[in-house]
């Protein structure tokens, strides 16, 4: 019962249907184009410039105050997608340069979007250029190290190719531009490098800038570092010359008495110690203390390390020599001219001859100098004096001819 039901509605009012599938058709489309519509997108191009030379002649030079623009555009929703900013190129033309400063910007579309898009605007649509002299100056380069080399060995001397470079831009960059120089890097290092470096800019504080428009004459260096090797070297020193009468050198202080020096590694090895300048004593009457620079007596190839004293001090000691006490007169006289002490039979001769006699003795060997009031009377009692010392003598001779003859042989 279904077949023929089927079969009927397949093969009758076939017009009506193909006449419904149009009709469906057109509504998908008006679907379509009412669900995706036209819309309003941008984009920032990079702002390129043409006839860049368009001032040398003058000896100018150029900058334009902003190096972007902005596009506006209007395309379809569904197709959106497929536009970026690499289909377009906006540029400025320096020989569009007018009075008023100013040229306008341009934008070309690439890659066969013409049809995709309509419509397009770009802000700003001029640009302002502005003109300045061309200035070229001469400047020294300087290096820095960065870090530090192995222990026990220190930067010696870098050297740098070319020492100077000529800088060409606008007054206004180069004005901005206070030195220029090169980093090195040497840190753990201790035998001689070479390399390359870029070029960079430093403004009157010592700040790294970035300038613009701006050329050197060279844009990366060369440079060679050298290392020394380090050592602790003793130093000694020696004196010359005679203190004044008198005096006399006792000693020397050397300070400090050794010092960190540096060199390379087949000299330095073979140092143990150096010899500062003699100390001149000519004439000195009290202690001397003298100052060298260090670095002015080194030999060529060793320097001074970095955290070692520049000055020595050298001090010479200088003393009194001590004085000898000479013997005092009275002690000489009494030494060499002893009174003579008689013996007690002496002395008894002496005391029966009487008492008078005694005294003239006694100031007769007195050792004190005879003053000339009394010089008659000691000359008087002289006589008297030898008398009795016979006597004396007389006796003791007498008790040695007894005692020989007691003592046979």
């Amino acid at each position: 019962m279904k077949a023929p039901h089927l079969k009927k509605f397949c093969t009758e009012n076939n017009a009506l249907k193909c006449l419904s599938f149009v009709i469906a058709i057109f509504l998908w489309l008006l679907c379509v184009n009412v669900s995706k519509p036209e819309i309003t997108d941008t984009k920032t191009l990079p702002l390129s410039v043409i006839n860049k030379g368009a001032f040398d002649a003058d000896s100018k030079t150029w900058n334009i105050d902003r190096t972007t623009v902005t596009i506006s555009y209007r395309v379809r929703s569904d197709v959106r997608s497929k536009i970026s900013a690499s289909d377009f190129n906006a540029y400025v033309n320096l020989g569009d340069y007018s009075i008023t400063g100013s040229v306008p910007v341009y934008v070309d579309k690439l890659n066969n979007i013409d049809n995709l898009i309509e419509d397009l605007t770009i802000r700003p649509s001029v640009v302002k250029v502005n003109i300045e002299n061309v200035q070229e100056k001469k400047f020294d380069v300087e290096t820095k190290v960065i870090g530090k080399p192995k222990a026990g060995y220190s930067v010696s001397n870098v050297i740098v190719s070319p020492e100077s470079v000529y800088l060409t831009g606008p007054e206004s960059e180069i004005g901005r531009i206070s030195k220029v120089g090169i980093h090195i890097n040497v840190e753990g290092l201790y035998s001689n490098k070479q390399g390359t470096a870029e070029l960079l800019y430093y403004d009157a504080n010592g700040n790294q800038i970035n300038v613009q428009n701006v050329t050197s004459s060279q844009a990366s260096l060369n440079y060679a570092v050298n290392f020394h090797k380090e050592k602790t070297i003793t130093l000694l020193s020696s004196v010359t010359g005679t203190p004044a009468t008198g005096y006399q050198y006792e000693s020397m202080t050397i300070s400090p008495d050794s010092v960190k020096l540096a060199a390379a590694a087949s000299v330095i090895d073979n140092m143990s110690v150096f010899e500062l300048p003699a100390v001149d004593l000519s004439g000195a009457t009290d202690t001397l203390t003298v100052s060298y620079h260090l670095a002015d007596y080194l030999p060529v190839g060793v320097e001074l390390s970095a955290d070692s004293p520049a000055d020595i001090s050298i001090t010479a000691r200088i003393e009194k020599i001590p004085e000898t006490e000479p013997e005092s007169t009275e002690s000489a006289e009494n030494n060499g001219n002893s009174p003579f002490v008689p013996s007690e039979s002496a002395g008894t001769a002496e005391h029966e001859n009487g008492s008078n006699q005694g005294n003239d003795d006694n100031n007769a060997s007195s050792p004190l100098p005879a003053s000339p009031g009394n010089k008659s009377a000691a000359e008087g009692s002289s006589p008297q004096a030898a008398a009795a010392s016979s006597d004396t003598q007389h006796d003791k001779t007498s008790q040695q001819h007894d005692n020989a003859g007691d003592n046979p042989q």
